[in-house]
């Protein structure tokens, strides 16, 4: 059986061939074979939507919960008020503990940012020394946070009188870890347990910088975080001997830039505060100073960078300055602005090199004996502004007194668009000029230009001073494409 299949195939194979050999003529053969393989594969677009927008509030300040040095416990003191901004309804929470704020997207409700939801926080502190704290005593604001990974600071300070705290808030769900970068006056500061910190979910480290860095003036952070999202700050204060002279919540800056503007510059107390540093050096950080960064780019070699201050007044009688200085790339530099008298200011801050900026204003009472008493100065570290051209939403502090600070550094005409407490007004400002606006308690602030404009919020209250940036917390969509095989 198998001979005659054999035989068969071999038959077959003969007569194959002999008639791919004969030329018939009219006989056309097709020795081409098809083959399917597969079809290729189809990619399907699909929408993500963003996360739900939520802010985190760090709370009331820290003080010291133990004398001990190395226990670092720390506990949180008087109550924060929150000023929150809900899809154009302002409203106000008081709180000790850390605070997370969500957007509530009901009907009608707008896109993710400022108008959707803002928060920020101020808290009038005076508390005295007792058996653990040396106490605190100043006007506190800040912003409060959407949850990220990558923040920088600038004004943290570790000299002596003088405490840096890093608070680092993780409201997610999931476990975080994260590595500090610390640039002192002479570049990177090495010191053991800066990476893999970690902050349990739902949990907050505070953190004294002291421990990494003692006795150093000037500090910028770099903070990354990989897990969780979290939200950090920096809390300063200042204590000279035995009198607690002023507290800050230094948030993070929005990122380097060529050109940094600061609005709000309010000088106050300035012959007093004068008077005192010629006397006691204790005293010096009374004068404005600008703190700038530029992180080190390990591709050029060019290492100097020459930066240029333009302070200006806001009328006639506050005259400004210009400063000039070469900076070095990866060193924190501290810039003196002397000579101001009282009233308003900006800085305009331009450089060769990307880098962050921020300048500490100190408020003094007028009384030069009283500045040498705990309620009698305080500071704030004012950072850089974002441009503003699209609406921002912000609700103003309900305490103290508090002010819109507006700069145009643009060489043309800028037309701003304000909404406050529902009543519209338009504010045509010259080319390179600043304005500024007094607002009531608690109100309700729309604002947009025509070109970018560059806005924070300052507020004072006799002694004290605090500042705000207008920020636009967004959470990003988009359309992922995803191939199916």
């Amino acid at each position: 059986m198998i001979r005659r299949i054999a035989s068969f195939l071999i038959g077959a194979s003969l007569v194959a061939a002999a008639l791919a050999a004969l030329d018939f003529g009219w006989l056309q053969l097709d020795t081409r074979v098809a083959q399917s393989v597969g079809t290729q594969n189809q990619s399907v677009s699909n929408v993500v939507q963003a996360r739900p927008l939520s802010l985190v509030c760090p709370g009331a300040a820290f003080v010291e919960a133990s004398k001990s040095s190395l226990s670092a416990k720390f506990r949180q003191l008087g109550t924060s008020q929150i000023s929150i901004n809900q899809n154009g309804v302002a409203e106000v929470q008081s709180s000790t503990a850390q605070v997370t704020v969500s957007a509530n997207p009901g009907s009608g409700a707008t896109a993710q940012g400022s108008s959707l939801l803002n928060a920020t926080q101020t808290q009038s502190l005076h508390a005295v020394p007792d058996a653990t704290s040396a106490g605190a005593n100043g006007l506190i604001s800040t912003e409060c946070q959407r949850p990220s990974s990558d923040f920088w600071f600038v004004g943290a300070d570790t000299s002596v009188g003088r405490q840096s705290l890093l608070v680092v808030t993780n409201s997610s769900n999931v476990n975080a870890t994260f590595d500090l970068e610390l640039f002192g006056e002479s570049g990177a500061i090495q010191a053991a347990g800066m990476q893999g910190l970690s902050v349990a979910s739902g949990a907050t480290l505070v953190l004294p910088l002291a421990a990494f860095a003692p006795s150093n003036p000037a500090l910028t952070i770099h903070l990354a975080s990989q897990g969780g999202a979290v939200a950090p700050w920096v809390q300063q204060k200042t204590v000279r001997g035995t009198v607690s002279a002023g507290i800050d919540l230094i948030s993070p800056l929005s990122g380097a830039g060529l050109l940094q503007v600061v609005p709000g510059l309010d000088v106050y107390g300035s012959k007093a505060a004068a008077a005192i540093r010629k006397i006691n050096p204790d005293y010096g950080d009374l004068e404005p100073v600008l703190r700038v960064f530029a992180p080190k780019d390990a591709s050029d070699s060019a290492q100097t960078i020459e930066v240029t201050v333009l302070v200006s007044g806001i009328n006639a009688k506050t005259f400004g300055t210009v400063v000039r200085q070469n900076i070095t790339a990866g060193q924190t530099t501290d810039i003196p602005i002397s000579g101001l008298a009282d009233g308003q200011y900006s800085a305009v801050v331009t450089a060769q090199k990307p880098l962050f900026a921020a300048m500490r204003v100190s408020r003094s009472s007028v009384d030069q004996a009283r500045v040498l008493k705990p309620v009698g100065s305080d500071f704030t570290w004012i950072a850089s502004s974002e441009p503003i051209t699209t609406n921002r939403t912000i609700v103003a502090p309900d305490l103290g007194s508090t002010q819109l600070n507006l700069v145009n550094p643009n060489a043309s005409e800028n037309t701003v668009s304000l909404t406050v407490n529902g009543s519209p007004k338009t504010l045509l400002m010259a080319a390179n000029s600043l304005s500024s606006i007094l607002l009531k308690p608690g109100s309700l602030l729309t604002i947009s230009a025509s070109s970018p404009i560059f806005a924070n919020l300052t507020t004072v209250e006799d002694a004290g001073i605090s500042s705000l940036k207008i920020l636009d917390s967004k959470n990003l969509g988009g359309t992922v494409s995803v191939s199916l095989r």
